[in-house]
């Protein structure tokens, strides 16, 4: 990859021969004889090209394409430009990639600015469609809120949240003729008590409420709310820090999207009344009417 910094702005150069080619430059310049006036351009290749310092020529694969105060350019490597050039090398070099940044940020922003609109209803459709991220977040809460449904319940799904995993079991204590079934069939005396599981369920789609995945963080804090603050920039005048925050920002929103997209997947897979349903023989559930308010939660979601 090649870059060269214009007037105009900066552009990439298809080739090496391209850069060979450019008026002035030489490929056998003597440091000695000529000072440097500005860094103009910069490179990267898998293969190796020659310094272009008369007293040099090491074979390097990244540098910097440089100006002299004469008018002629060349290519050099860092250490070449720092010994030959000193610290105006140094500060120049880190100039230019520092405007080579900022260039390359505002563009992404630029473009990113364009796609607003879409971004807007895209995040309209995935929070207002049939059993959308709205729907999800609303009821995905309310599985983890003992103001609106019964303590044993939120409690026991804060544990799945807690173990990442949606697989529950319940044991008691083996009776005696349990007990001796079960040495029976080991075939030798076993420690007592001993247990057996009363029944074990697992709730599909537990991952939409993991923390990582809740879609108001993602979908309002992470995207929109952010959206707003985005739209009231001035991208050409934003400093090298403020143009790093919002290209990180604005190159993260898909990935954003794209895990909201996901949970909306696992909550419409957990906030149904077939998956939830096996809680309703939660121990204690059934008292001051808990049970019935938890039937009326998992009822509606159909």
């Amino acid at each position: 990859m090649i870059t060269i910094n214009t007037a105009k702005g900066p552009f990439k150069v298809e080739s090496w021969e391209d850069v060979l080619e450019r008026p002035g430059f030489t490929p056998d310049l003597d440091p000695n004889q000529h000072k440097l006036d500005s860094v103009i351009g910069r490179y990267v290749f898998g293969d190796m090209v020659k310094c272009g310092l008369s007293n040099c020529h090491t074979p390097h694969a990244r540098g910097y394409i440089v100006a002299t105060k004469s008018g002629l350019e060349t290519n050099i490597g860092k250490d070449c430009g720092k010994k030959y050039f000193g610290l105006d090398f140094d500060y120049m070099a880190k100039q230019f990639d520092i405007d080579m940044a900022a260039h390359e940020n505002r563009d992404i922003l630029w473009s990113f600015s364009f796609q607003v609109e879409e971004l807007e209803a895209k995040i309209a459709m995935l929070r207002t469609s049939d059993k959308g991220a709205d729907w999800v977040n609303k009821n995905a809460n309310a599985l983890t809120d003992p103001g609106k449904l019964p303590l044993t319940v939120t409690r026991q799904i804060g544990e799945l949240v807690k173990q990442k995993s949606g697989r529950y079991t319940r044991e008691r204590e083996a009776t005696a003729q349990e007990a001796e079934d079960m040495e029976t069939k080991a075939g030798r005396k076993l420690d007592r008590p001993l247990y057996i599981t009363d029944y074990e369920v697992n709730i599909r789609g537990i991952e939409a409420l993991y923390p990582e995945n809740n879609l108001r963080e993602l979908l309002i804090v992470q995207i929109l709310d952010e959206l707003k603050a985005f739209k009231k920039l001035s991208i050409d005048e934003l400093s090298h820090a403020q143009l790093i925050r919002w290209k990180k920002w604005a190159t993260s929103v898909d990935l954003i999207l794209d895990n909201a997209s996901a949970s909306i997947d696992h909550g419409r897979v957990l906030l149904t009344k077939e998956n939830l349903e096996p809680l309703s023989r939660l121990e204690n559930l059934n008292k001051n009417g808990e049970l019935q308010r938890f039937l009326a939660f998992i009822g509606q979601l159909c």
